[in-house]
Order: structure tokens, then C-alpha cells, then sequence
């Protein structure tokens, strides 16, 4: 049964607080090993559980219909950016997009964001198959690789508070992380539950054993994804549940401590409470889904309309396609990625800027030859 165990902490006299230097004890969390959802949901939440999954199953659709790049790569990149928002992460889209063209002029945050878009990626696009414990550190890896060992955490961690006798939460002990980890990856390969219900049942689970010293709120939400893309459920981006999350992050907090259940509560109320709220927030992903799918239509109407006055061979057209995946450009990188000469890369840069589709970018980076596409980072603010 899950449970909470008090660990006496003796006093550390060169502790920050007053609490540190007087020791005393904490509260630390042992989970129960994972529980299929049909042994712990009440039936108006499964019942709740197949209407969502049918809502996104309607949006995975419509995503595949109509395949956008434009949209694939604003959902992603928009998810990532969010999911760092929720962790204290947060910069101007703009800087973002720069980390991935010139690692020099980028901010540190920014450099940090752009790397949580590669795992978010990793983790859509390399989880296919049966999970193993080195695509988890993979992705972790990718998202921060000073710190990254290729395995778990070492050493006990909390969240919040300036130690473990103050902290919001103590995770389980080191030494059971390993194990954890292994019946976690083990429910996930069963697929017991729909992908939906594992999607949310793990994300929880994943959160509670925090398996790494820092980087386990955007991992574990990349993996989310990773659970939907792999069953076939959204495959033309991904629920923007991140962004869900920034308008209500005390309730997405909350439903995670109501996971965290003991013999005074039971698994069946505190599940049920996390599942719930989680349904509710990917019923609103799904919303904000269809909100983005319309801004993307109109930008991409709007582009086409714009350059409809250029020959269909001009580089022009083609320079729409490098702005999708790359918002942020020089006249170079319009060179490089088009294969075109300095001077055609110039006019090309200058057409986009006279249609307006491309703007000179001011602020500090005014005197650097940047060019941003406006359209596509607006959809990409949080």
C-alpha cells in the first residue's frame, strides 16, 4: 500500500534556516506499484475517460486528413515552450527560435527551451516501440545534457523549499527509483488501458517517483505525448495540454497531490480526483488544438495570397517552407537551406520583407541581420 514515511533529519548547523539547523523530520512518499485504471476508476470517470478519448481521436483525425507542417511544427514547439513555462522556463518565442540558428547570440533560457523542443521531438518521434530505460535517459538527455548520466537519480530530491524538511514534496528514496521505473515502463509496454488513460495514469506516476535530479515535469510530459503518438492517436502534432496547464496551474498541481494517495484516502478517491481533473485539461487542450489548427489555416492562406504575384519557381515559395520550421532567419540560412546563391538569398529575404511575411528584428539583435517571420511566432506565445 502507498505510504508516507517520516525520515528524522539531524540538525545541520550550517544550514540556511532555522528549520535546517535544528533538524527535525519530513514526510516522504512510497508509491503503490501502477494500477490498471479499471481496478481504481469509478465508472462515471471511465465513462468520462471514452467520451475524451473520443474527442481526441476526433482531433487526431482531422490532423491526419490534413497534414500541416505549419501546424505540426507550431504545435510541438508551442507544447515545448509551454511545458517550460510551467517549470519557470520562459522566454520570448523569438529568442527561442534564434538558440536554434546562432547558439552564440541566444539567451541562456533561450538555449534551454530550444532544447526541451528536441526532446519533446525525441520523444514523439523515436517512441514507437516497446519503451526501454535508455529512451527515457535519452530524452532526458537531450533536454539537459550537463547534467545527464545516462541512468536515475543518485541521491534523495524534493520539490519546493530549500530542503527536504520544508519542501511541498518528497519524492520516494533513490535506491527504489530503478524498480519503480521498471514496473512504470512495464505498464506502459502492456497497454492495458486505452492510450489515453495510460497516457494520463503514467504522466502521474512518472511526476511522484521523479526519476532524475532536475528536468522530470518536461520529460514526464514529453512522454505524455510519446504514449498518444505511439498508439496512433494524434500523430499530426500533439494535444497542447502545456498550454492548458499555464491558465491553471495550481489545479494540474493539486491533481497531482491527489494522486498521492494513502491507506487514509485510497487509490479508488485519489486516483479518480487526478484522472478527472487530467480529463478536464485535455478536454481543453483539445480546444486550444482547434483554436491553432484556424490561426495556421489563416497564416498559411494568407502566405499563399501574399506571394501568389512571384513566378511558382521562385525561391520565394520556397522560402515559406524553411520559415515553418525556422522562424527566425538570416539572409544565409535562407542560402544554405535553399541552395541558391548570396545575392538570390538577398532577394528572396528582401521579397519576403516587402510582402511583409519577413521583418527586420529589432530590439538588441536590430544590428544583427535577423529576420523574423511574425506570423508564426505569434502563434507560437504563450
Amino acid at each position: 500500500m502507498a505510504r508516507w514515511e517520516r525520515v528524522h533529519v539531524d540538525p545541520d548547523y550550517s544550514g540556511v534556516t532555522s528549520r535546517e539547523r535544528r533538524g527535525g523530520a519530513y514526510l516522504r512518499y512510497h508509491p503503490d506499484p501502477m494500477i490498471s485504471a479499471r481496478d481504481v476508476l469509478s465508472r462515471a470517470v471511465l465513462e468520462y475517460a471514452a467520451d475524451t478519448a473520443s474527442t481526441v481521436a476526433v482531433l487526431g483525425e482531422r490532423l491526419r486528413a490534413r497534414p500541416l507542417p505549419l501546424l505540426y511544427a507550431t504545435l510541438i514547439r508551442s507544447e515545448s515552450i509551454a511545458s517550460s513555462w510551467v517549470e519557470g522556463e520562459r522566454e520570448t518565442p523569438r529568442n527561442i527560435m534564434l538558440a536554434r540558428l546562432d547558439h552564440d547570440r541566444a539567451t541562456p533560457t533561450g538555449r534551454r527551451v530550444a532544447r526541451n523542443i528536441d526532446a519533446m521531438t525525441a520523444a514523439i518521434e523515436g517512441l514507437d516501440g516497446v519503451w526501454q530505460h535508455a529512451d527515457i535517459h535519452r530524452i532526458h538527455r537531450t533536454l539537459l545534457p550537463a547534467i545527464a548520466a545516462g541512468g536515475y537519480r543518485t541521491e534523495q530530491v524534493f520539490i519546493g523549499g530549500s530542503s527536504a524538511l520544508n519542501a511541498q514534496f518528497v519524492p520516494p528514496p533513490h535506491s527504489t527509483v530503478a524498480a519503480l521505473m521498471d514496473d512504470l515502463l512495464g505498464y506502459v509496454n502492456r497497454g492495458g488501458d486505452s492510450p489515453l488513460l495510460t497516457a494520463v495514469l503514467a504522466h502521474a506516476q512518472f511526476e511522484t517517483i521523479h526519476p532524475y535530479v532536475d528536468g522530470n515535469g518536461r520529460v514526464g510530459r514529453a512522454l505524455f505525448h510519446g504514449v498518444l503518438h505511439r498508439a496512433g492517436t494524434v500523430t499530426g502534432g500533439v494535444l497542447p495540454l502545456s498550454l492548458a496547464l499555464t491558465s491553471d496551474l495550481r489545479t494540474y498541481v493539486d491533481a497531482l497531490t491527489s494522486y498521492r494517495y494513502d491507506d487514509s484516502v485510497g487509490a479508488a478517491q485519489g486516483v479518480s480526483a487526478y484522472v478527472e481533473t487530467m480529463l478536464d485539461l485535455v478536454n481543453r487542450s483539445v480546444e486550444i488544438a482547434q483554436d491553432f489548427t484556424e490561426r495556421v489555416e489563416h497564416v498559411q492562406s494568407s502566405w499563399a495570397e501574399s506571394v501568389s504575384r512571384f513566378r511558382s519557381d521562385s525561391s520565394v515559395h520556397r522560402a515559406l517552407d524553411v520559415l515553418i520550421q525556422q522562424p527566425v532567419v538570416t539572409a544565409s540560412h535562407l542560402q544554405q537551406e535553399l541552395g541558391i546563391t548570396k545575392m538570390a538569398a538577398h532577394t528572396t529575404t528582401n521579397a519576403l520583407v516587402e510582402v511583409g511575411i519577413l521583418t527586420p528584428a529589432g530590439g538588441r539583435l536590430r544590428r544583427a541581420n535577423l529576420y523574423q517571420a511574425d506570423d508564426v511566432l505569434g502563434i507560437l506565445q504563450v
